[in-house]
């Protein structure tokens, strides 16, 4: 172990010292604020200055259907969608002062749409042409039969989000216009507004009968945690690699690996390189992940406060097993390669089969955790990882059946150390010559 510690600390400090390495962890967090900046809240302060979300819609109403008090209303309330977004950035201003651009984007795609009637069709197409609107909707005279409506704009090469912004106000519209005097108030909100999600009440049944509130903040933690070790998994199993094959190429070519060799076992360094470089993946993942954090403070308390401790320790157990696991196969298969590239397509094959199994099957093992098709990829070591996680999410798993999942886990583990300490020998003694299936099936054998 004392030579596993020496390898793994240089790994460790030859990687956090690269000047690439320290660009890519300080630097991605600065590009992605940036990127979101350019790409996120320039759009919206841009719309909100040139006034784009402010311009009226033209209305003609030949069928004379449009009741004023609810166009008066639509332009100053916008309905029940844009009084709970105006509510959420009211909330998001008073509770963290850095969630002012999110205000002020939520604001700005919320606005309310306000019509302006005109009498015929000839003065709406002289507003656009004037500028006063750039669009309006044309109600033909028989459209309570027809229910047909005529839509001008001027030319937009969009993906036209504004008209479909307009359209569906249009339609709350009309909705509340032709039930407008035929039903009384209470009716008419009930038909507008079916279900009043703040007053509505879910509940959950356990197994044994017992009747008990429906936390969905709890639930949604629960399926959190899971994606987020798995996220985390192929993000650190994909950087670790790639500084490992990195790594490995550069003492091939410096023929230094053959002097490791003659002093430090192959199952000595693969470990060491792998916990060497597995902690440095996790600390540049650590600093993304504090970064992304303090950016959304609110959203890590919230999910802090709904933390299912046990979950997250499960998890973590599969998460550290997985990591050991496919990281070993990554590197035992990337020594085989005869060049960098090669390497890295050699191993990223392992990261494919570990992932996307669970993730293509996702909503089977989500809606039948213990059903065949889920205790199967549960079990299978490759798979394992990934698929316990989201089994795990939904609290239905019994202790036993996790039990064997980590025991299958664990031989596969102490399968794969064994396995690519030998494709990681016979790979790095083989410079310049890929070795045949033969000379990889003996090796692995003696293994």
């Amino acid at each position: 172990m004392s030579k596993v510690g020496v390898v793994m600390s240089r790994e460790f400090l030859a990687t956090v010292r690269r000047r690439s390495y320290l660009i890519v962890t300080f630097g991605m967090p600065f590009f992605a604020a940036l990127y979101f900046g350019l790409f996120g809240i320039l759009p919206a302060v841009f719309m909100e200055r040139s006034g784009a979300s402010r311009k009226e819609v033209g209305l003609v109403d030949l069928a004379g259907v449009v009741r004023p008090e609810e166009a008066a209303r639509a332009g100053t309330a916008g309905g029940d969608e844009q009084d709970e977004a105006a509510a959420i950035a009211s909330r998001l201003a008073r509770a963290d002062p850095r969630m002012r651009a999110a205000r002020r984007i939520l604001e700005t795609v919320s606005a309310p749409v306000r019509f302006r009637t005109f009498a015929s069709r000839a003065e709406a197409i002289a507003a656009i042409g004037d500028g006063t609107i750039d669009r309006f909707y044309m109600l033909p005279a028989d459209y309570v039969a027809s229910g047909a409506v005529e839509s001008y704009q001027v030319d937009d090469t969009t993906l036209g989000v504004a008209g479909n912004r307009a359209a569906r106000s249009l339609e709350t519209l009309l909705e509340r216009s032709l039930l407008a005097g035929r039903l009384s108030r209470e009716v008419r909100d009930r038909v507008e507004t079916p279900t009043d999600a703040a007053r509505s009440s879910s509940f959950l049944v356990r197994p044994g009968g017992a009747v008990e509130p429906l936390d969905e903040a709890a639930r949604l933690s629960r399926v959190a945690i899971p994606v987020a070790f798995g996220f985390l998994l192929l993000m650190s199993l994909m950087t670790s690699a790639g500084y490992m094959i990195q790594g490995m190429s550069e003492e091939k070519e410096s023929r230094v690996i053959e002097i490791l060799l003659a002093s430090v076992r192959p199952e000595e360094l693969l470990f060491g390189k792998l916990l060497g470089l597995g902690a440095a993946g996790l600390l540049q993942l650590g600093v993304w992940v504090s970064v992304a954090g303090f950016a959304t403070s609110l959203v890590v308390a919230a999910a802090l406060a709904a933390l299912d401790l046990e979950l997250f320790l499960i998890c973590l157990v599969f998460f550290v097993l997985g990591f050991l696991m496919i990281g070993s196969l990554m590197t035992g298969t990337g020594a085989l390669g005869t060049s960098g590239r090669e390497s890295q397509q050699l191993a990223a094959l392992w990261s494919v089969v570990a992932v996307l199994p669970p993730v293509a099957v996702a909503v089977p093992i989500l809606d039948d955790p213990n059903g065949p098709l889920a205790r199967a990829l549960g079990w299978f070591p490759l798979t394992a990882p990934i698929t316990m996680m989201l089994r795990c999410g939904t609290g239905r798993v019994p202790a036993w059946d996790i039990l064997v999942s980590v025991l299958c886990l664990l031989a596969g583990v102490f399968l794969a150390l064994r396995s690519a300490a030998a494709l990681f020998r016979l790979g790095l003694l083989m410079y310049g010559k890929r070795p045949s299936l033969r000379e990889l099936a003996r090796q692995i054998r003696r293994a």
